[in-house]
């Protein structure tokens, strides 16, 4: 099940992308090339922060997980590790 949603991930992404990069081609033979290239960086710049803004909230919220999950294995109701990690 979990192959079937990330290749149903991966196909919606591969059309977005195939969308954006004719948007993007049509908008490079209206525009001209530099301009083309400083908007390319820039999208991709976006991207990356939001992609590692993404990454950043999954790790925090993993980290929480599993110092909740120390504490709830020791008998703690509170999450608290009691072997000083948290």
């Amino acid at each position: 099940m979990r192959r079937l949603v990330w290749t149903a991930i991966g196909a919606a992404g591969g059309i977005w992308a195939y969308r954006k990069g004719s948007e993007w081609l049509d908008q490079a033979r209206e525009q001209g090339v530099a301009l083309t290239i400083q908007q390319a960086a820039l999208n991709t710049t976006q991207a990356a922060h939001r992609l590692s803004a993404v990454i950043a909230e999954r790790g925090q919220r993993s980290d929480r997980g599993q110092k909740a999950d120390r504490g709830q294995q020791l008998g703690r109701s509170d999450g608290i590790d009691p072997g000083g990690h948290g």
